[in-house]
């Protein structure tokens, strides 16, 4: 029995020994500015070995760290201008919150233990991974890889909701631009209720090189570019004075989509319209709406007609469908009736409109259809 437990004691304290010889290899290869091949061979089969072995909470900490960590290692490694295949395998919807999560998760455990190993190289890796997210995304948006760059805007807009609410909308300008219209719809109304559409600022000046009005992103950046002398006067826009044209785009996306829910479609374009009573693709877009929301209770009057015709000897089931058909004309009259109120001089609306009239038993009306 007791050479048993020396044993295990001696296992025990190899296994201490091996963990410490790889913790000291990725602690070396993790801290360096410039890593080599060789470096990311070492370090890769250093991360496996703890991983296998680690049991302690501080070793299970940076095992994980490290591990996570390797792909990024990889990247930066390649340089300030990596390819686009290299950066594609890294900045992925579902690896980029998985880093930021590990990073987070390792700095809050060294500021609890007290123990800052990796700490400040942490905060400046993470800040340059956001800042190859952003670039990525210009990559992307720049190859015409529209969809692409939008869902990388957005995965950065996840990592930060505040800080990074332009990323938002950006993604749903690039979704927009993919015709990905069911996609941009989601990310336009996830814009609306954002906070940063709510409260968000965004900070012009102009260029006293080009002479445009350009958004530098934050006040402490136009503070400094004013203080250099190059650019001149600065201005706050309230992100939400933009309220008007995303509720026309997104009367134009419900339209687009054909969504279901038509009162949410209503009142959203009667704001919009209300804000923007001038715009000609708002009236045509609120004009079809009112015309195809009367329509679809009509469009199948002709079978019915049919059906009437052929009934004349069956007057119960002959009166029964006359009052089928003047119900679903006075269902589809208010549509109708807004619709002519829009564009009183559409022959197709002053036609319908006359012939519901009729049917609903208000010829008077029909008659000042003219």
């Amino acid at each position: 029995m007791k050479k048993l437990i020396l044993s295990a004691t001696l296992l025990l304290s190899i296994a201490s020994f091996a963990q410490k010889d790889e913790l000291k290899t990725l602690k070396k290869i993790y801290s360096k500015t410039t890593i080599s091949d060789k470096d990311l061979v070492e370090y890769k089969s250093a991360s496996e070995a703890l991983e296998a072995v680690a049991t302690e909470e501080s070793d299970k900490v940076y095992a994980k760290l490290y591990k996570v960590s390797y792909p990024v290692l990889e990247l930066f490694s390649k340089g300030e201008k990596p390819a686009v295949q290299d950066q594609q395998k890294v900045y992925t919807d579902s690896f980029i919150p998985q880093y930021i999560a590990t990073v987070d998760e390792t700095i809050e455990y060294e500021r609890k233990s007290g123990k800052k190993v990796h700490t400040d190289k942490l905060i400046e890796d993470k800040n340059r991974f956001r800042q190859g997210i952003s670039s990525f995304a210009m990559t992307l948006n720049g190859s015409s890889k529209f969809k692409e760059a939008s869902e990388v805007f957005y995965s950065l807009y996840k990592l930060d909701p505040i800080g990074e609410g332009k990323s938002l909308q950006n993604a749903a300008i690039l979704a927009t631009q993919a015709q990905d219209y069911v996609l941009a719809q989601k990310l336009y109304e996830e814009f609306y209720e954002s906070d940063y559409f709510k409260n968000g600022t965004v900070y012009y000046a102009v260029s006293k090189a080009s002479g445009k009005e350009e958004d530098l992103g934050s006040k402490e950046l136009r503070t400094k570019y004013v203080g250099m002398g190059l650019y001149e006067k600065p201005r706050d826009e309230k992100v939400s004075s933009s309220k008007p044209e995303i509720l026309k785009i997104l009367s134009i996306l419900y339209a687009q989509n054909n969504i279901n829910d038509k009162e949410k479609f209503d009142r959203v374009i009667t704001e919009a319209r209300a804000l923007l009573p001038d715009d000609k693709d708002l009236l045509e877009t609120q004009f079809n709406l009112y015309f195809n929301q009367g329509y679809a209770f009509v469009k199948d009057d002709m079978k019915l007609v049919d059906e009437i015709n052929n009934s004349t000897a069956d007057k119960k089931k002959y009166d029964a469908l006359m009052s089928k058909r003047k119900e679903q004309f006075t269902k589809g009259l208010p549509f109708f009736e807004k619709a002519y109120k829009l564009k009183p001089s559409d022959e197709n609306t002053k036609n319908i409109l006359k012939i519901t009239y009729e049917i609903v038993g208000q010829p008077e009306k029909a008659k000042t259809i003219q």
